[in-house]
């Protein structure tokens, strides 16, 4: 009975159960990454128009609106990096995220503020 059950999940028979499929198993957590630091790559267009044409209406504002979705990129992300800090799930990476992002994120309000 043991070897015909094991024949039939090698197979794929579609009697048997496939238990790593099952739809009620729990999903493991997500595990912070560097891949976390996504909204860096929506601030820095935001920071270099600022740098580059932040004297001009037209790049002031344009700035502003890429930096706000990167803040909102920011944002998501930031408060999942605090709960994988405070999870104990590999801290240094959350670390890393919030200061990155943080620090992407002061830079774009101080330039933003500056050209005001």
């Amino acid at each position: 009975m043991g070897a015909s059950a094991e024949q039939s999940r090698r197979t794929g028979d579609p009697e048997q159960p496939d238990r790593s499929r099952d739809p009620g198993r729990r999903e493991e957590p997500k595990q912070p990454s560097s891949a976390d630091t996504w909204p860096a790559a929506v601030l820095l267009p935001a920071l270099l128009l600022l740098r580059f044409f932040g004297e001009q209406g037209w790049a002031y504002w344009t700035g502003a609106v890429i930096g706000v979705l990167g803040m909102a990129g920011v944002a998501v992300e930031g408060t999942a990096a605090v709960r994988h800090l405070l999870n104990g799930r590999r801290p240094w990476v959350a670390v890393w995220t919030l200061l990155a992002l943080g620090s992407g994120s002061l830079v774009l309000v101080l330039r933003l503020a500056e050209h005001w």
